[in-house]
């Protein structure tokens, strides 16, 4: 639905202007050529805002938003004053009768369009405390500030506190000298506070000693004002600390969303990342009937390996995913060798030596996860030096590969394959003690050995 403005100018120059603009950017637009005429018109519709000038014969735009703010009927009205009139009094009356804003004419259309979608955006008047024990100071805070923003009166520090713990206010005018609990002592408990220390305040004081503005910033104050008052000091640096608070508030909303948007991004990244790896580590394992679902309990042995070897847990998840990508090199390796029940001959167990390469050359294009290919290259190296492809021996294996060769050889044995059954479990346990030291690095031996011996029904291969 469009956003309807009432454009308030004696120019028809500038109302002929102002309309082109606004119904270009799909405003629905009213124009009045006069105070009184505008009043009449927004007693007759709703409108959404109203911009109006300042320069006017018979009421000038001060003298009708005067009258509107006086009349219920339409005292709500929004309106943002458009005028050449630099004059300070006439800024300043305008922010005490709650003007939302002052763009001074001639503008660009883009300025006047953005000031004209933040004063909609308004949905409500900010809140002030007056924290002060002199009545003629509340009520000169209150004649001041009460138009444009919603201003609640307390005497003393003390009752000021116990306001608090029922409202919030947007911003705390907080006078200095008060008996009981003066200013700064109400200060020091806002921040002690989480709830309460981010609320802006203005210090009201008469002192006017450079020692007292020190005290008060270094006691949290955004800003003071000096008693006696002059009314557009107050309303221009109320108005400009609420600005300022606005602000910070957008920019933190807007990082707080930002950071949700790229965490939902990277989560999503994540289950595709590691959906993309379970479809590949079982495409592996689809090569061969007999061995379906090895290359996940080889990541899933590797992960609790990791974990008892007390790894951080960056490092055992990462582990995993190495693991399920260790037999990628498979892919380039002839069905009918994979899947050949009797011995292979030379060369095709050359052949099947060549799939740690493959799996490292595969895998080292994924730049996100340099180590990803370590588990596919080296896992079949041995800690004596014996193994393949390099002929690496000792911790020159890099661990991931350490861990990942004795989960394989444990998967190996307790997994039914084309050319033997299962073997039993007390074999398997000898096989890896055998090959302590020699084909497996001994301090994770022994950490698969002690998985085995709690695992008395021999059903740790049955649940990964």
């Amino acid at each position: 639905m469009k956003k309807r403005i009432l454009v308030i100018d004696d120019d028809a120059m500038n109302l002929k202007m102002a309309e082109h603009i606004l119904k270009k950017n799909a405003f629905e637009v009213v124009t009045a050529n006069s105070g009184a005429m505008g009043i009449a018109m927004l007693k007759q519709s709703k409108f959404d805002l109203v911009l109006l000038d300042i320069d006017m014969p018979v009421l000038n735009g001060i003298e009708t938003l005067e009258a509107i703010r006086k009349d219920e009927a339409i005292a709500d009205a929004k309106v943002v004053f458009v005028t050449a009139s630099g004059y300070k009094k006439d800024v300043t009356e305008a922010m005490r009768l709650g003007a939302l804003d002052f763009v001074k004419k001639p503008f660009f259309p883009d300025e006047l369009l953005s000031r004209i979608d933040k004063a909609i955006a308004v949905s409500h008047k900010d809140h002030i405390l007056v924290v002060d024990d002199d009545r003629m100071n509340q009520l000169f805070a209150k004649k001041m500030l009460g138009v444009r923003y919603d201003v609640d009166m307390v005497s003393s520090g003390m009752e000021a506190l116990y306001y608090l713990k029922v409202t919030r206010p947007d911003l705390i005018l907080l006078d200095l000298h008060m008996p009981e609990i003066n200013g700064l002592q109400v200060m020091e408990e806002l921040q002690k506070s989480e709830e309460y220390q981010d609320i802006p305040v203005i210090f009201l004081t008469a002192d006017t000693e450079q020692q007292t503005e020190i005290e008060l910033f270094k006691a949290g104050a955004k800003d003071f004002i000096t008693k006696p008052f002059a009314a557009e000091v107050v309303i221009q640096r109320v108005a400009r600390i609420l600005d300022m608070q606005h602000l910070q508030n957008s920019l933190k909303e807007e990082v707080e969303r930002k950071t949700v948007e790229l965490s939902e991004a990277n989560l999503r990244m994540h289950n595709l990342s590691t959906q993309v790896t379970m479809a590949l580590a079982s495409a592996i394992d689809a090569k061969d009937p007999y061995t379906n679902g090895h290359s996940t309990r080889v990541a899933e042995y590797s992960r609790e390996i990791a974990r008892r070897l007390g790894r951080p847990q960056q490092e055992i998840d990462d582990i995993y995913y190495v693991a399920l990508l260790h037999d990628v090199g498979k892919i380039g390796i002839p069905d009918y060798i994979i899947n050949k029940q009797n011995n292979l001959t030379d060369e095709e167990y050359e052949k099947i030596k060549a799939h740690p390469v493959i799996g490292a050359q595969i895998l080292e294009k994924v730049s996100e996860l340099p180590d990803i290919c370590v588990a596919a290259h080296w896992h079949h190296e041995k800690y004596d030096g014996t193994g393949y492809p390099d002929g690496l021996a000792g911790e020159n294996i890099p661990l991931p590969a350490r861990i990942v060769g004795v989960a394989d050889a444990y998967d190996a044995m307790a997994s039914k394959r084309s050319y033997r059954d299962v073997l039993p479990q007390e074999i398997v346990r000898a096989e890896i003690a055998k090959g302590s030291g020699t084909q497996f690095d001994p301090i994770i031996a022994d950490v698969m050995l002690q998985m085995i011996d709690e695992d008395v029904n021999y059903s740790m291969r049955e649940k990964c």
